[in-house]
């Protein structure tokens, strides 16, 4: 996402403008950008966007959830729109890990 920026961030600011409890991680001066919240431990990747080693190491007891092209497509309240619907669908969600 270099050089365009990142849909997750339009979509971060309008969720903290909503006082909800969803984050942004960026690293690598923006090349890797996440959103996520802490209860349910979940997290959503871009599906453009490569993998990365950071996701192992930052929310290992999370459950990653992709959000595709077209999901991202119609602007940050449809986008938010549909986490909001994931993050209820995944509300008693638990990690298996240890």
């Amino acid at each position: 996402m270099t050089g365009a920026k990142h849909p997750f961030h339009a979509v971060a600011a309008l969720a903290a403008k909503r006082d909800m409890d969803l984050e942004i991680k960026v690293e690598n001066d923006g090349d890797y950008v996440r959103l996520y919240q802490d209860a349910p431990p979940l997290f959503f990747k871009y599906r453009p966007d490569p993998s990365d080693s950071f996701d192992r190491n930052y929310f290992q007891q999370s459950k990653r959830i992709l959000l595709s092209e077209e999901d991202c497509a119609h602007g940050p309240d449809v986008t938010l729109a549909l986490i909001e619907q994931l993050l209820e669908k995944f509300a008693d969600y638990t990690p298996r890990r240890t």
